[in-house]
């Protein structure tokens, strides 16, 4: 049985897009999701086969709003740790070596570090060269899961 793990839209110490407050809400809201994702590749490596990152979408009174959620076997040992593992997210962006793509110095005027992606990335790599810890294996997690983006 297949279960699915809500994990949120950005780490949980960090500010994000808002629904119903943020300009271009629908567009940052995804940039961030999609961040979010690579970040916890980057710190806990691709989900086992089988389980899978996915984007759980959902409808409020002001429009519609998305989190990252990972779909899983929680029966295979496997599933079952690296889900225990990415439930507990991510604090802060810089736990994984990001920035955060977006800051919010206030809710009328966000500043767009990373517009899109593969910018995310490619600032990632470059702050996770040494001495950045465990860096070597979170760009082998990146160049695994992004293999497009990320060169050899």
């Amino acid at each position: 049985m297949i279960e699915t793990l809500t994990i949120g839209a950005s780490p949980a110490e960090e500010d994000c897009a808002q629904l119903g407050r943020t300009p271009d809400f629908q567009r940052l809201n995804r940039l961030e999701v999609d961040c979010y994702q690579a970040a916890l590749i980057a710190r806990y490596g691709l989900p086992p086969a089988g389980a899978a990152f996915a984007h759980d979408t959902s409808n409020h009174d002001f429009g519609r709003y998305t989190e990252l959620a990972l779909r899983f076997d929680p029966s295979d040992e496997a599933h079952a740790c690296y889900a225990e593992r990415v439930d507990e997210g991510l604090g802060r962006w810089f736990h994984a070596g990001f920035t955060a793509p977006v800051e919010y110095p206030d809710s009328t005027a966000p500043r767009i570090h990373h517009a899109d992606l593969a910018g995310a990335i490619r600032s990632a790599i470059s702050i996770m060269r040494p001495p950045f810890p465990d860096g070597e294996a979170a760009i082998a997690n990146l160049r695994a899961g992004y293999p497009e983006l990320v060169a050899a």
